[in-house]
């Protein structure tokens, strides 16, 4: 038994410092966005959810999210949310939309590279998309049944001004 443990804490230990760091096309860090807009007359569109198994006493739920990224200009990407979710034993409901914006005054680059973000949120209380880091009923239990929560209206504008320092040498 005691030849095993020592042959998991080598490869343990081989795997963590042994390897090189692997790059892809994005770079690891905690920002949502960069400096890179969607190239103009570019549309993606993606589809995602979050499903929720909370503890005992509540109901599983869904709910997906549709986004659509289109590049306005070569200096505006505009993107389109809409969010819904589906709760076991209450029904689906459609529980809002964001609409995001992201502007890049300086098309060229530089050392710093400003992009002004401003979005909009039309939300109810049912949504369960956990989109954001923070402000959600559902993660700390308190989720009421989609009948009543929907009611609940969330309207929110949030604008930022970010400055990104230019990757010099990467790719």
């Amino acid at each position: 038994m005691r030849p095993l443990r020592v042959a998991v804490c080598l490869t343990s230990l081989i795997g963590a410092f042994g390897t090189s760091s692997a790059f892809a096309q994005e770079h690891p860090y905690f920002v949502t966005y960069d400096h890179y807009l969607e190239e103009p007359r570019n549309l993606e569109i993606a589809v995602s959810s979050t499903t929720g198994i909370p503890r005992p006493g509540r109901n599983v739920y869904t709910a997906p999210w549709l986004e659509l990224e289109y590049g306005a200009r070569g200096w505006w990407t505009t993107e389109l949310y809409l969010d819904a979710q589906a709760t076991r034993g209450q029904g689906t409901v459609f529980s809002g939309f964001r609409w995001e914006n992201r502007f890049r005054p300086l098309l060229r680059e530089h050392w710093l590279n400003p992009v002004l973000y401003v979005e909009l949120e039309d939300l109810n209380g049912a949504d369960k998309t956990l989109l954001e880091v923070v402000g959600h009923d559902v993660a700390a239990g308190h989720a009421l049944p989609n009948a009543e929560a929907r009611r609940e209206r969330k309207r929110e504008v949030d604008a930022r001004f970010r400055d990104f320092l230019a990757q010099r040498g990467q790719a």
